[in-house]
């Protein structure tokens, strides 16, 4: 829920529009969260190295809990029609269940 809720509020803060796109699946015994906002890729290098530099800022609490789950997560260039941003998380269910474990949230 925490990676989630991070990449929809990062999403929701980037994006010119009122949508957001994100998908969930599980595979591979792992979750995989994406997330698409509106935010188009800058053409100006400047510009583009401060946007990434804010997102990644946005993102910190995110890094923080995928690294401790033993996943990965990034983004870029959406590479679908209508352009904008492509985040994702991928958390795998061994270091996720030990995540949760080891910050003594309750498990069912």
């Amino acid at each position: 829920m925490q990676a989630v809720g991070e990449l929809a509020a990062c999403a929701c803060r980037f994006t010119p529009s009122a949508e957001v796109y994100m998908s969930l699946r599980y595979r591979e015994s792992a979750l995989r969260v994406i997330l698409y906002d509106g935010h188009p890729r800058h053409r100006n290098p400047h510009l583009a190295a401060a946007c990434d530099t804010r997102r990644r800022a946005a993102l910190r609490l995110l890094a923080c809990v995928v690294r401790a789950c033993g996943g990965n997560w990034g983004f870029g260039e959406a590479r679908e029609p209508g352009g904008g941003t492509r985040m994702w998380a991928v958390l795998p269910h061994h270091g996720a269940r030990a995540y949760v474990r080891g910050a003594g949230v309750l498990e069912r």
